[in-house]
């Protein structure tokens, strides 16, 4: 049978196309696509490794660290070292026992969160990684292991950044501490080196400040997912992207300052309470202090279960920033407030009130804290004395929302915005909390209480002394702060001044200083020292400057349970004032006995003191009031 000649010519010309076509795909899949098979293989044998930036470092407004990093020894384990043929469960139980023989020779306790779930699940998911095994190890341990790296093959030793706080619990509630977890934006083409998070106070408020830029590192893997031990990967060719180095993350200045923080916590150390000391020319924070406190370095590396229990447990609740979080009855450092509302809606500066030692409205009897009653008093007399029963008539006189005002005026019942987060915004009571609250209508006598700061008014240290500094500057309210401004910045400005009249508040600052120097608060100015043993000669000392404050007193409970807490508000120079403060210690005797001396004790340490003319105490007057 004869072929065709064309026939012949169709199916060369078929294969040729064939021939063609093929040699088309070649060209394409050895040239053209070659970048985009070599990304996928890349792909399929590296692992991108996430590693966090340095943490910034926290100073004070004269640049003394308050939190650092340090370098931390950890022992960790390269688990491609230990693989088995078979189920990833002979590599498992390679690993937990090459771990138990190494915990032995260094005389080490197996890590407690180091089960055999969390291995397997490390050998499934991230064998490209090493096993972390023991943080922070001490040098002894680290030169013992270095000393002998080569008898533990499959072991290696790593150094990474640890947070420190070298002040130890100076400023805790301020810092706060940090720990460690994965960042909310790794993608799960990512393995991470865990990042070291604020968790509380500036280290949480500022996190983002203080965290440094992630860089990045490439293993090769096998097919398995294991990186390949020393001897293979130095065969293997290695055409990785260069590694990306991390950034350190930028210093944070506060404004406070270590000194007086120091002092600030000595006069509250064993007791239970907070103070703050601010700027009151633009609202900057100079000293906030909670106590019971803590030491952020015991939270270092992580937080365990059994130091938070001791940190949150009642009633120490030493964790708690009392200074912002913890809301408490003002007592008579509310009387100010009530004061100038009672200015501002018609009662004169001469108006005289005769106290006889108990106020009556209707079956309530309030009593003064003097039994025998001041007599005849004007209201500027009334601070000096902190008369009950004056503050309860001119309060009844004013009515309920004229105190309302005066007290959302100053920001009670508000939080301040302070930049550090957790804050409680106090209360300040009407009719339509207290039916929501308490399903009852508003009385006179709640009134009553309210404007000598009992009842069901409660305010914070914070809120307190950003009382003291809108005083002490003539009615400006600053939102208190932690972050120090850089040079060139413009000064904060005030979010908005009180409605009272200059001479309304010159009259309650003249009123504030006649406590401080002859009230009851003189001891925020004078301080007795004895001068011998057994004898009623005294030594005096006096601040260096003039200054002006209000002591308080508020009883809690009843019975059994009755307890007081006591408070304080003041600030110095009188002229030109420079500080503000507020601070409350709970379960004291009297503003006065209790608060007063230890707020003269921080003013004395800022401004000095004098000894002047060597005296007795009339008759323990220093102990009575508020």
């Amino acid at each position: 049978m004869k072929v065709s000649t064309w026939f012949i010519i169709s199916l060369g010309a078929v294969y040729l196309l064939g021939f063609l076509v093929l040699c088309s795909a070649l060209f394409r899949l050895q040239y053209e696509d070659t970048s985009e098979f070599k990304a996928d293989l890349a792909l399929q044998n590296t692992r991108r490794i996430r590693v966090p930036g340095l943490r910034g470092r926290i100073l004070d407004r004269n640049g003394a660290i308050l939190a650092e990093c340090r370098p931390s020894h950890c022992i960790q384990c390269n688990v491609e070292e230990f693989q088995r043929r078979g189920s990833a469960t002979n590599t498992v139980a390679a690993v937990e026992e090459a771990v138990d023989r190494l915990a032995s020779e260094l005389k080490l306790a197996r890590p407690a969160s180091l089960t055999h779930a969390r291995i397997e699940r490390h050998v499934k998911l991230s064998s490209a990684m090493p096993l972390m095994l023991w943080e922070d190890v001490s040098d002894e341990t680290f030169a013992r292991f270095a000393e002998h790296s080569d008898e533990y093959p499959g072991f290696d030793v790593s150094t990474r950044p640890e947070r420190i706080y070298p002040c130890g619990r100076l400023a805790a509630h301020i810092l706060g501490y940090t720990g460690r977890s994965r960042p909310d934006d790794a993608d799960s083409a990512h393995f991470f080196e865990h990042d070291m998070r604020g968790r509380e106070g500036v280290e949480r408020y500022y996190n983002r400040f203080l965290t440094g830029v992630a860089g990045e590192r490439r293993v090769r893997v096998d097919a398995r997912g294991f990186r390949p031990t020393k001897q293979r990967e130095a065969m293997m060719e290695d055409d990785m992207d260069a590694d990306v180095a991390p950034s350190a993350g930028l210093d944070l200045q506060l404004t406070i300052d270590k000194d007086v923080q120091a002092v600030l916590e000595a006069q509250l150390d064993g007791l239970t309470g907070a103070g703050v000391v601010l700027d009151p020319r633009d609202g900057a924070i100079i000293a906030m202090a909670s106590a019971p406190t803590f030491d952020p370095n015991d939270c270092v590396p992580r937080l365990t279960r059994e130091v938070y229990a001791t940190l949150t447990n009642a009633p120490a609740k030493r964790l708690q920033n009392r200074a912002i979080s913890e809301s408490y009855a003002p007592g008579s450092t509310f009387k100010p407030i009530t004061a100038l509302a009672a200015l501002a809606n018609g009662w004169l500066p001469d108006d005289e009130y005769s106290c006889q030692g108990v106020y009556t409205l209707g079956n309530l009897r309030l009593h003064c804290w003097d039994r025998w009653g001041h007599g005849p008093i004007t209201l500027r007399t009334a601070i000096e004395k902190s008369c009950n029963t004056f503050f309860c008539n001119i309060g009844t006189a004013i009515g309920t929302n004229a105190v309302i005002s005066a007290a959302r005026a100053f920001g009670l019942g508000s939080v301040t915005g302070v930049d550090l987060g957790g804050e409680t915004p106090g209360v300040v009571p009407d009719n339509e909390w207290k039916l929501s609250n308490f399903n009852e209508r508003w009385y006179p006598g709640d009134t009553c209480q309210m404007s000598i700061g009992q009842g069901m008014l409660l305010v914070t240290p914070l809120q307190m002394a950003v009382v003291a500094a809108a005083l002490a500057n003539g009615g400006k309210i600053f939102t208190p702060y932690l972050f120090a401004r850089t040079e060139g910045q413009p000064p904060p400005k005030p979010v908005r001044s009180v409605p009272f009249a200059r001479e309304y508040i010159t009259l309650v600052r003249e009123g504030m200083r006649d406590v401080a120097e002859q009230g009851t608060g003189r001891r925020i100015r004078t301080r007795w020292e004895e001068a011998e043993p057994g004898t009623y000669k005294r030594r005096r000392f006096n601040l260096n400057v003039t200054c002006a404050g209000k002591t308080g007193t508020a009883e809690l409970g009843r019975g059994s349970t009755k307890r007081k807490n006591t408070w304080v508000i003041a600030f110095a120079p009188f002229e030109k004032p420079t500080v503000a403060m507020a601070m409350i210690v709970e379960r004291g005797e009297s503003g006065g006995s209790t608060v007063a001396p230890r707020v003269h004790a921080v003013l004395a340490h800022m401004f000095g003191e004098t000894e002047v003319a060597a005296a007795r105490p009339q008759g323990g007057m220093l102990e009575r009031g508020d």
